[in-house]
């Protein structure tokens, strides 16, 4: 009897180590931590929150586990300042996620002003690998990540002429929605929304045609110098695969 009952409490014990293990895994899953800088305060910041907004609704992810870093500058390296800086409520740093990214453009410098230097742009790249931070970085700017989703490019193209031709496309994909789009209003909240909605069908499209053309530089890749060039997709990637690692665990189980 009394063999019987320390079986009974050990079977227990093991059940409930089990069941330990696995709300941990369960949690580890369910509760991915990423905190991201970007160069800009709305557009890019609103675009990556539409990927996991139904996983936020869902509360699969956390508003203290998905995190946009406060917005202070414009320039490469004080993107990566930001996110060294910041710190959350609940005094976790940048240290603290899993996933640590900014998101950041060329941007060359233009004859009437504005862009970045290639010092500030290669400085940024070097000081994010020493701080083990990942970049999604765009040459020319953000937007050809957009105009990944119509055609694959590999010819050099300047930021207003990137402009222009997303313009075009998503006004001859559905002109009653962006009939008032132009180089201005493309970076405001609710047109990045819009945006997003539209052209969400062709992501995959959009991810395989970036991925070509990283690798259509090969080993010479140089991220200051090749436009058009962006890694961006990478942190879609890492976007869109958090919810499945929620998904397996379910069937799994």
């Amino acid at each position: 009897m009394a063999r019987r009952r320390e079986n009974t409490i050990r079977n227990r014990k093991n059940e409930l180590k089990k069941q330990d293990f696995q709300r941990k895994k369960a949690d580890k899953f369910t509760i991915p931590d990423v905190i991201i800088a970007c160069e800009d305060s709305v557009s890019s910041p609103t675009y990556f929150k539409m990927i996991i907004q139904d996983l936020m609704n869902k509360r699969i992810i956390t508003y203290d586990s998905f995190v946009i870093a406060n917005y202070k500058h414009s320039n490469p390296s004080g993107v990566l300042k930001d996110l060294e800086n910041h710190k959350c409520d609940n005094g976790k740093t940048y240290k603290n996620f899993d996933h640590k990214w900014i998101v950041i453009d060329r941007d060359s410098e233009r004859v009437g002003g504005g862009g970045h230097t290639a010092e500030d742009f290669n400085n940024a790249l070097r000081a994010a690998e020493k701080l083990k931070v990942n970049v999604a970085y765009s040459n020319d700017s953000f937007e050809l990540w957009y105009l990944l989703h119509f055609n694959y490019r590999e010819t050099a193209i300047l930021r207003d002429i990137l402009l222009t031709q997303i313009i075009e496309k998503l006004k001859a994909k559905n002109q009653s929605k962006f009939s008032k789009l132009d180089k201005d209003t493309i970076k405001q909240k609710e047109y990045t929304q819009l945006i997003f909605n539209e052209i969400l069908e062709l992501q995959e499209t959009a991810i395989k045609n970036a991925e070509t053309l990283l690798l259509s530089y090969e080993d010479s890749h140089n991220p200051e110098k090749d436009n058009p060039s962006t890694t961006v997709h990478k942190l879609v990637k890492i976007l869109n695969s958090l919810g499945k690692k929620e998904e397996e665990e379910q069937i799994e189980e």
